[in-house]
Order: structure tokens, then sequence, then C-alpha cells
């Protein structure tokens, strides 16, 4: 095997280990010890030098999508911390609502701790995970692959919504909570639509800590130290694989593809990336789409973008895990992800 070829596994396996750790309680523990042995394993085999340490995160050029991840983690920890938001109407509205305001993990997490059986938390998760494709701070695809390409978000909420709809849950789903602030209604939604500016993601996020921060300090809460750790882990092996060159091979291997399969690219790529991102984790496989985009030289960023990012948004695991709802909630998982393709196939011919 080839230097590079060893280079690039070693550099994307951890990935997978990431996944194969994800269900357990010490995760962020383990990830943390992941993250050590691939440094380590990439020191040995000459990925990584010592000054990587420090100058990888801006040389591989993605210093503002690595910012707004930073914050969008930070932000879906301090919304957990602040509790339930009673948004009135049917329980899939109140989902999806919840899902892009404030990500599809914490709303997946927040909306379980109400839900009535293991199948009702599955589908609120997944509404949860259809929202989390309407706005920029819903989904790490949405908030990293759109940043430079508004027009995906036109063609990803409208699937959202009807993925939301696919698994709608019912009212007997839901203990829906008597009483909520209607600040906290008003902030998340600010931060939606804020966020969803153009050059204006930052500032709703930060504006969104702060004033969450708040109230979840008014409620006595703790912050999800462990969730955030488990993600910024995820970054790091996301930037390790981008060291390790799997972004170039990629990328070469879409133009080809492109080139040779014309209107069946999009729905392979969809599928594609949406089970390599089942088979890792969303928040690093946003930022090695990202990564993949910047170096597809041959193909217009509007023609992979959306593809990309609709594979990796419909792909996560991470709503209905942090449910606890994955064995109740993967087979609509999977309806989801099929009629994700057959929309982009749509899209494509369109």
């Amino acid at each position: 095997m080839s230097s590079i070829i060893t280079a690039v596994v070693a550099a994307t396996a951890p990935l997978i280990g990431l996944r194969l750790l994800s269900g357990y309680r010490w995760r962020w523990v383990a990830g943390l010890v992941l993250l050590g042995v691939s440094i380590s394993v990439g020191f040995g085999l000459g990925i990584l030098g010592l000054e990587d340490l420090w100058v990888v995160p801006l040389g591989v050029g993605m210093g503002e999508s690595l910012l707004i991840t930073l914050l969008w983690i930070l932000f879906g920890a301090v919304a957990r911390t602040a509790g339930p938001i009673c948004i009135p109407g049917p329980p899939w509205l109140t989902a999806v609502l919840m899902g892009a305001g404030i990500g599809e993990v914490p709303a997946a997490a927040i909306l379980s701790a109400g839900a009535k059986t293991p199948a009702g938390a599955a589908r609120l998760a997944l509404a949860a995970a259809g929202g989390g494709m309407v706005g920029r701070v819903g989904d790490p695809a949405m908030l990293v692959l759109t940043q430079d390409n508004p027009s995906t978000l036109l063609f990803m909420a409208p699937l959202g919504l009807l993925l939301a709809w696919l698994v709608r849950p019912s009212i007997e789903d839901l203990f829906t909570p008597t009483t909520t602030s209607k600040v906290k209604v008003g902030l998340v939604m600010s931060v939606a639509i804020v966020a969803a500016l153009p050059g204006m993601t930052a500032v709703g996020l930060v504006v969104g800590i702060l004033g969450l921060g708040l109230i979840a300090q008014e409620r006595r809460g703790h912050i999800d130290l462990a969730g955030s750790v488990w993600q910024l882990c995820a970054v790091g092996l996301a930037l390790l694989a981008i060291v390790g060159g799997a972004p170039e091979l990629a990328a070469q291997g879409l133009e080809v593809s492109f080139e040779l399969l014309g209107w069946l690219a999009p729905p392979l790529v969809v599928a594609a990336s949406a089970l390599l991102t089942a088979f890792t984790d969303s928040t690093a496989m946003a930022l090695i789409a990202q990564a993949i985009t910047d170096r597809s030289m041959a193909l217009s960023a509007e023609s992979i973008v959306t593809p990309l990012a609709t594979g990796v948004a419909v792909g996560g695991l991470a709503p209905l895990i942090a449910a606890g709802a994955f064995r109740a909630g993967i087979k609509l998982w999977g309806l989801q992800v099929v009629v994700a393709v057959l929309w982009s196939a749509l899209w494509a011919l369109i």
C-alpha cells in the first residue's frame, strides 16, 4: 500500500471509531482518548508535525467555518441547558421550529424528555432533524456548507419540512410543558432569523449564547460540557482527515463522477454522503464536505454543495442518539434518506 493511501486511511478511520463509541455514557472520555491516539499515530506516520498543532486550524483555510462551528457547539449546549420551549401548534411543527431555532441535537434531547414512548421520541427527534434543514443553525451541514451558498437554503428548507411531515409525531407522543418563557421563544426565533442573513451567522450565535445563558442561569442549569467535548473531538478528527488528504481524493472522484454520470451524480452523492455521515459524525462530515467543495475546482459550487449538504444533513444519527431512540427510529431515518435521494434526483433533472 502506498504511503499516500496509508496516510488517508490512518487519518480518516478514527471517524468511524467515533461513531462506534457514540452510544456509551462516557463517550466524551473515549472521544478524547481516540483523538489523542489518532494524533499520536499521525505523528508516527508523518501526517502531522509538531508545529501543525497550532498551524492546522488556520492552515487548512477554514478559519471562518471553524469559528462558527465552535460557536454553534456552544450555542447548542447552552440551548439544551435552557430547557423546553412551548410553541403553540402540533408537535411536529414544534419539533421543526425547535430544530431550526436551537439545532437538531439539543431539540431532540429536550423533546425526547417529554416523549411518552421510544417511538414517539424517535418521531420527535427526526422531525427536529427535518427542522434542522430549514435554518442555518439547525444542522452543521447547513451552518458550514451554506455559508457561501445561501441559495442552497431554498432547496433544503422544503425538503426539511417534507421529511418532518413524513415522520410527524402526534399530540399523543409528547407531554408539553404548561408554561414557557415568551422571551426565550422570541430569542430563539430571532437567532434563527439573524443567523440566516449573509454574514450575520456568528453575530446571531453570540447573541443566542449570551441570551440563553442568562435564561439558563435563572434555571440554575448546568451546561452540557460532555456533549460539547464530544463535538470538539469530532472537529479535531475532521481536521486530521483533512490534513491526511481525504478531501483531495474525494474531490477528484466527484469531478469524474459528475462528468460521467450527469444527472445521476447528485442523488448518488446524497446517498454516499448520508451513509458516510451515519458511519462517522455530522459535525465532522460537514467540515470535510466543505473541504471537498473547496478542492473541487472543476465543479461549480452550486452543483456540489447542495447534494453534499443534503446527504450530511439527512444522514446524521445524532438526533436519534440524543433522544435515546436509535432502534425505534432507524427505519424512519432510512425512509428520510430515501426521500432525500429522490428529491435530489428531481433537483438534478430540473
